[in-house]
């Protein structure tokens, strides 16, 4: 039987050996192969050489030779560069090609080059960077400091890995957040390093509100909305006609409410469930931005630059206009708002009868936040008799989709975000780690119902689906090697959902979820939007989408449009080609939106940190790397590292394949999951610990 593991080994022997001819005994041997899986040995190189994965000559077999590959256009990386390695990456298809560092040329992180494979080995391409194709900033935002009489930037951007020359300060002083206007790029080959001018002084580096302001310029987040814009919402009112209520169901007398953060001032969801003689009936309304926002609308287009709100510490950059997101489409208490309704009928034991969705109007009877919520099911609040049952059918609602969506298959991974509690000035006083709690994977749940609703209602014709792959062998391969020596099993034959759901479940405790649950989803694929139906893997979905957020992503204000359309017997608004451009464009500003908040969260660490050093922490081993052990203290959600070289008892060797480090002498070890007495000893860049 062909075996997906044999598949990894046997191409990876090959390819370390690329001039040699192997016989089956010969690679058996190598492979460490036992006499009942020489058969699989047998299927699997007879099904690599038919798929042309190996060659296969004389009844013996060997790697397919690569050709010298020219002209191969990809993503720049240079996060290995920026932490003082002798390589870097460049992101292409099918697979990323290695690069030295003194054939970077003069590109940096995230810049699109032009690169030459020149040749294979252990599996990697490695490849010449020959041309900058496109820079991926014209503009970079540091801090200036002046040495020697010259003046130089140190860009915020930790996978920047130079310094920039300044050529011209303006009125900017040392220590001062800037924003520089690069003019050259420099030469690695002539140690020239890049140079620019000054733009721009945000103002004095370390100031929180000025390192947020540092991160919005550093991606080129739109502050503002241009007038054109704004001035399409003089003609937009909070006023409901008549006719337009008529042409809807009206839920209005439904007992209604909003759950969202304390924080929260955007409400674009709203849920109702009902118990009756044949079962219950949930309603999921989500704000009808599509009636407000036309496709032709300036509005609309703006939506579509901006992908997505963005989300910071104190500051939202919304994606669309305050009078929108904030008041005609937040679904308010007591205000009448047009909605689009998922309706599920559910019998007594709650399973699913049917499905709709419609145009509705509602009027919501009170907004809640989680922590009420969790009070209340915790006995520390009451709320009256309707209301009170209500969230107590939704509760057990709720607990029985999860045990529905966990036999399906779905990952629940606890990676808590971290929250930032500020005083009054706006300075970090204090951080705290986000809790699941019963009110959150409520709401999610009920999220998930519409979502994969809308999906297959949408699934006949073309649409935006957010898939999420399933991971590659390799990937697993690995992730079940590195286990293996921390005594937890990967049974690669199982389906990777369960094989997934059944290695969180081995881990002993609390700690081993801080570590594990990670690692489990750094071997996962990434979520992302596109036009072709690929499943979601965490959520052990077949089809899947977003409808639940259109104040917020723009990628549901389309799927509005277009269920919108089909309830009103109409052909989709968007063209295949319209709608690929449409779900790339939302992908990329998501990751955006990612990378600028993490920005900005590593920011506010590490100004609260800096205050903290020589203060002393009990921590966590939470990655093993060949220099560092990358730690999490147990008191703040905040992570740093501790360099191997600071081990002054022993000479530790590092094991990659174990993640841990052992000293040669004494043979003491350092692992992941174990505790620390750490003591903080400065912070720059890094977050750097000492071991006590």
């Amino acid at each position: 039987m062909y075996d997906k593991k044999l598949t990894y080994i046997v191409k990876k022997i090959l390819e370390d050996s690329p001039h040699n001819h192997f016989k089956i005994k010969e690679i058996a041997k190598a492979v460490g192969i036992r006499k009942h899986k020489y058969k699989d040995l047998i299927d699997t190189l007879f099904k690599l050489s038919k798929d042309k994965e190996i060659n296969q000559k004389n009844r013996k077999y060997f790697a397919i030779k690569v050709k010298k590959s020219k002209n191969i256009i990809g993503t720049f990386d240079a996060t290995s560069l920026a932490r003082n390695k002798s390589f870097a990456f460049v992101k292409a298809e099918p697979d990323d090609i290695f690069i030295s560092s003194e054939d970077t040329l003069n590109a940096y992180h995230n810049d699109t080059v032009e690169v030459d494979v020149e040749y294979q080995r252990n599996g990697k391409k490695h490849g010449i960077i020959t041309k900058v194709v496109k820079r991926a900033n014209d503009k970079l935002i540091g801090t200036l400091q002046e040495y020697h009489g010259k003046h130089y930037i140190i860009p915020d951007n930790s996978r920047i890995h130079t310094n920039f020359e300044v050529i011209n300060i303006a009125t900017a002083l040392s220590g001062e957040k800037v924003v520089l206007a690069v003019t050259n790029w420099g030469s690695r080959d002539y140690y020239k390093l890049p140079a620019g001018n000054i733009l721009e002084v945000l103002g004095k580096a370390g100031n929180p509100d000025v390192e947020v302001l540092s991160v919005i310029r550093q991606y080129d987040l739109p502050l503002d909305f241009p007038q054109n814009v704004l001035n399409e919402l003089d003609g937009l009112s909070d006023e409901i006609h008549s006719d337009v209520i008529s042409s809807r169901k009206d839920l209005r007398n439904l007992l209604t409410f909003t759950i969202d953060p304390s924080s929260a001032k955007d409400f674009d969801d709203a849920i109702s469930l009902i118990k009756d003689k044949k079962g219950f009936t949930l309603y999921v309304h989500i704000a009808d931005v599509a009636h407000y926002i036309g496709l032709k609308s300036k509005l609309f287009e703006e939506a579509t630059k901006r992908g997505n709100s963005y989300y910071f510490p104190k500051k939202v950059i919304p994606m669309l206009p305050e009078k929108i997101s904030n008041k005609i489409c937040s679904l308010r208490p007591f205000e009448d708002k047009l909605t689009l309704t998922v309706q599920t009928r559910y019998n007594d034991y709650f399973k699913l009868i049917s499905q709709s969705v419609y145009e509705s109007v509602i009027c919501s009877n009170a907004r809640f936040n989680y922590e009420e919520i969790d009070d209340f099911f915790d006995d520390k609040k009451e709320f009256e008799p309707e209301i009170t049952e209500t969230l107590k059918l939704m509760r057990k609602l709720s607990t029985v989709l999860t045990q529905n969506r966990v036999k399906c298959g779905y990952l629940r991974l606890n990676i808590p975000e971290t929250i930032f509690i500020f005083d009054d000035e706006g300075h970090v006083i204090d951080l705290e780690r986000s809790k699941e709690t019963d009110s959150h994977k409520m709401i999610e749940n009920f999220m998930l119902v519409a979502n994969e609703f809308i999906a297959k209602e949408l699934s006949n014709g073309k649409t935006i689906y957010r898939n999420h792959e399933k991971p590659d062998t390799e990937r697993l391969l690995k992730l079940k090697e590195e286990v293996t020596s921390y005594n937890l099993n990967m049974d690669m034959q199982q389906n990777y959902s369960f094989l997934l759901q059944d290695l969180l479940n081995q881990l002993p405790d609390a700690n081993y979820h801080r570590v594990f649950d990670r690692k489990i989803l750094r071997s996962m694929k990434k979520a992302k939007y596109s036009v072709e139906n690929l499943g979601h893997f965490g959520l052990a979905m077949k089809f899947y989408t977003h409808f639940t957020s259109p104040i917020r992503r723009i990628s549901d204000l389309i799927i509005h449009h277009q269920i919108k359309n089909k309830l009103n017997s109409k052909q989709t608004p968007f063209s295949s080609s319209h709608l690929f451009q449409l779900a790339k464009s939302a992908t990329e500003r998501e990751v955006i939106a990612d990378e600028s908040e993490r920005e900005v969260d590593l920011k506010n660490k590490t100004i609260f940190m800096k205050k903290k050093v020589g203060e002393e922490f009990d921590a966590i081993i939470i990655a093993v790397r060949n220099n560092s052990l990358i730690i999490e203290l147990d008191k703040y959600p905040v992570t740093g590292i501790i360099s191997i070289s600071s081990l002054k008892d022993d000479h530790y060797e590092y094991f990659p394949q174990l993640s841990r480090i052992i000293g040669r002498r004494t043979g003491k070890t350092y692992k992941l999951a174990d505790l620390l007495k750490v003591l903080l000893s400065s912070v720059d860049n890094e977050i750097n610990f000492k071991m006590l």
